[in-house]
């Protein structure tokens, strides 16, 4: 290959990397949440204890919690239950899909893309011992691929209870 060819194929390379995110890499809309919930300007819950964190994503506060709020880089100790979303269910749960269960927590690092969109945007500003019901669209979860026993395009309600959090 002649020199000049090189050139012109690593820089289409090197753009098409930068157009994609790289797994452990926040989004502008995830830095922006991260960097509210560590300058402690956390979301307000309107009357009915609901908050609209971004479009596809929805919180409301079931039980309030105590403590500093969780952000970006904290150890994250949550019990939770996944249901696909279901309008016409009680509470919008339909089939439920998982649950922690038992003593042992579900743990993961804030911000470093371990779990779901939603889950990095959802949990920073939650408080130990708060529980909240996050609806995720899927874009901000499994997306069209779906990951079974979730199907694809899947609206997901999760109620995750903060147990504990720790400092990186």
């Amino acid at each position: 290959m002649k020199r000049g060819y090189l050139f012109p194929i690593l820089i289409a390379i090197l753009a098409m990397a930068a157009c994609e995110q790289m797994p452990g890499e926040e989004t502008q809309m995830e830095a922006a949440v991260h960097a509210n919930a560590m300058a402690g300007n956390c979301p307000a819950a309107d009357e009915s204890g609901n908050i609209t964190i971004v479009p596809g994503l929805t919180a409301t506060i079931i039980t309030n919690g105590y403590g500093r709020v969780a952000i970006s880089h904290d150890y994250a100790d949550v019990h939770t239950t996944l249901w696909l979303y279901d309008e016409e269910a009680t509470g919008g749960r339909g089939t439920e899909i998982w649950t922690s269960g038992g003593a042992q927590p579900f743990q993961f690092q804030l911000g470093k893309g371990q779990v779901i969109k939603g889950w990095d945007l959802g949990v920073p500003c939650m408080r130990i011992g708060e529980t909240r019901e996050l609806i995720i669209d899927p874009e901000l979860a499994y997306g069209a691929a779906g990951k079974p026993p979730v199907p694809p395009n899947s609206r997901l309600l999760f109620n995750i209870e903060l147990i504990r959090l720790e400092a990186p």
